[in-house]
């Protein structure tokens, strides 16, 4: 083997056979370069010297390989005889065109493409995932390729069993010598080197067309190159930088850019750090869900909500593939009102808004779309986070495994490129919670608040009624665990309301500071309204009396009987009354209808948060000061640091 300057590569007989059978039937390549082998890279191009010309190499039509090859009427390609012509319109165009593949790789030097064929990489050379055994497969674990991959083998084997039927039909004696591995072969030869037809044969069906030498370049994002197409006539390659060139540098095609998840399937390589990866999404809506919400006119393009682009309705979503992009994306983020949502794409936010508005049984005609307020985004924001994290365990950011080969290898730098993806959206929805869940040092300002956080400041504040509410949880223990977090919710926001409805002074008392902006914001229920959760309106209503105990003249008395009593002694209240404006004058059922409001509060403010590798439900509140104020809305504008 001649070595050009270099190390590891050099001329090839089947090199030399591929030029000269391309040259002498009209193929053109550049005297400046040549067809040169290494194990590491198989069969390749490097420069011989600096380029005098553009032209790398240009291939015409007739020396093509594709369908077309099979059709009588074809006059512009190389026609071939073969029994595969009976299959026409029995198998689909693109299996054919893999069944000509390895028909002609049978015939040996018989088939006209013999030089051309015998520089293909063997099955040995394959590294895409089509080829991963069980080892290999498990570095693709938590990615879509792993499904992406499932799905093809099992589609090119439904292929390969009806081609071999269809042919055993027929009589076509190929049907006994096709195997699987043969089909994913010429299906993997396919996809890492064939061109589209659109340009060489535009107005014709799309179909994949094998070009010779042309496709011999490997790829790279950094090449500048100029495809030439003359349609009807022939395909050439330009290299813009050729002049630079020094013998022996490797020349490339650039296939344009391209994720890994498409590199890897089609072409059997990744790029470490390439810039424009992204993370695929895929999120169908339940059939009946998307019914309601076109009712709804939650898809109508005036509630796409964040001020986010609608784009996306122009097509099925539920098909469609949806990319997270980390920050610093050369495509740039979406469009959204929120910051921390900018790294999803909207569809997948609109998804979450929808279900919201469902759930929270909203009118979003009465809703300000764009900018939907705190309650809202809060939910999106939870949900999002929680959808991500649990989608984040499944695919942790490092994993323990060395790769062993080079499918393993490329498998490792695609799965780890998508793992950071996620893992920083995901960073980004996290710390937006984090700064809502401040620390107790920080407790004016925090916003979400779990229950341990409540009962720590209860505690802190009213120590002796805390210590009765919290014996009677211990005692109460079928209102115990996670699963019963609302239950007990309901319970602590009727105690505490009761409590500060009883006590002289409430000043400075952070519990009952957050109570007054509950009931500035959540006006108290009637009667009239109903009780939709019959069972946890009974439990609080009988058992009430074990988790509080309030003042009243009579020892004995439950504690709603000493609220609807003292709802009925409230008078007008002055102007600066710290007293919940909620109440106002006399007041009748009090105890049953404060039961209802932290029903409702429950339902409305508490959010399930995921947080510590668990969800928990929490209270969306701010403390209100006895002098006023509104909760702080602000947190949805600020971008977060990750």
């Amino acid at each position: 083997m001649d070595q050009l300057p270099g190390q590891g590569f050099g001329s090839h007989p089947s090199a030399e056979s591929l030029v000269t059978w391309f040259t002498q039937n009209g193929g053109q390549l550049s005297p400046d370069v040549q067809v040169v082998f290494s194990d590491s890279r198989g069969f390749h191009m490097r420069a011989a010297r600096p380029l005098s010309s553009t032209v790398v190499a240009s291939c015409p039509l007739g020396l093509t390989l594709s369908s077309l090859n099979l059709d009588p009427n074809e006059k512009e390609v190389l026609y071939v005889e073969s029994p595969l012509q009976q299959c026409r319109g029995k198998i689909p165009d693109h299996i054919l065109t893999y069944l000509l593949l390895i028909e002609q790789r049978k015939q040996g030097k018989k088939s006209p493409w013999h030089a051309y064929i015998s520089c293909l990489p063997g099955p040995e050379s394959m590294t895409t995932p089509l080829w991963f055994d069980e080892s290999d497969v498990a570095f693709l674990t938590g990615t879509s390729l792993a499904p992406a991959t499932k799905e093809r083998k099992v589609e090119l084997q439904h292929q390969w069993e009806n081609a071999v039927a269809v042919m055993k039909d027929l009589g076509i004696p190929l049907a006994d010598e096709i195997d699987l591995e043969s089909l994913l072969w010429a299906a993997t030869i396919f996809t890492s080197r064939a061109f589209i037809s659109t340009h060489i044969l535009p107005e014709r069906e799309t179909i994949p067309i094998l070009f010779p030498v042309v496709d011999i370049l490997n790829h790279s994002v950094s090449a500048k190159v100029e495809w030439d197409f003359q349609p009807h006539r022939s395909f050439t390659l330009k290299c813009l930088e050729g002049e630079s060139f020094q013998a022996g540098q490797e020349l490339f095609n650039n296939y344009a850019p391209k994720q890994n998840d498409e590199l890897l399937l089609g072409y059997g390589f990744c790029l470490e750090d390439n810039p424009i990866e992204q993370f695929a999404l895929k999120l169908a809506f339940q059939p009946q869900l998307q019914q309601y919400a076109q009712q709804l006119g939650l898809l109508n393009p005036r509630n796409v909500p964040f001020g986010m682009s609608k784009d996306f309705l122009d097509t099925d979503p539920n098909k469609e593939q949806h990319f997270l992009r980390a920050k610093g994306h050369p495509f740039g983020r979406y469009d959204n009102h929120v910051p921390f949502f900018r790294g999803v794409p909207p569809y997948i936010v609109h998804f979450f808004f929808i279900q919201t508005i469902i759930t929270s049984e909203l009118d979003v005609n009465t809703i300000n779309v764009a900018r939907p307020g705190a309650g809202i985004t809060l939910q999106v924001l939870v949900l999002l986070h929680q959808a991500l994290e649990q989608r984040c365990s499944t695919l942790p950011l490092h994993i323990q495994q060395e790769p062993q080969n080079q499918k393993q290898k490329y498998a490792e730098i695609y799965r780890d490129s998508q793992a950071r993806i996620i893992h920083s959206v995901r960073e980004e929805l996290k710390a937006a919670i984090a700064k809502l869940r401040a620390s107790d040092s920080e407790l004016p300002a925090r916003l979400l608040h779990s229950l341990p956080d409540m009962l720590k400041t209860f505690g802190a504040d009213l120590p002796a009624p805390a210590k009765v509410f919290s014996s009677a949880l211990d005692r109460q223990h079928s209102i115990q665990g996670s699963h019963n977090e609302g239950l007990q919710w309901t319970m602590l926001l009727t105690v505490l309301v009761s409590l500060m409805l009883t006590t002289q002074d409430t000043t400075n008392i952070n519990t009952f500071a957050l109570m007054r902006s509950l009931c500035s914001k959540h006006t108290l229920p009637a009667l009239e309204d109903g009780i939709e959760d019959v069972d946890t309106y009974t439990f609080i209503d009988e058992n009430l009396g074990d988790f509080v105990h309030l003042p009243s003249a009579d020892a004995n008395v439950a504690p709603t009987d000493a609220l609807d009593d003292l709802g009925m002694t409230f008078v007008n209240q002055s102007a600066n009354d710290t007293t919940p404006v909620f109440i106002n004058g006399r007041t009748e059922n009090l105890g049953a209808r404060i039961i209802m409001w932290a029903m409702m509060v429950v339902e409305k403010d508490v959010v399930p948060v995921f947080e510590d590798g668990q969800v928990k439900r929490c209270l969306y509140a701010r403390a209100q000061t006895a002098e006023g104020g509104q909760s702080d809305q602000t947190w949805m504008h600020e971008d977060v640091v990750v």
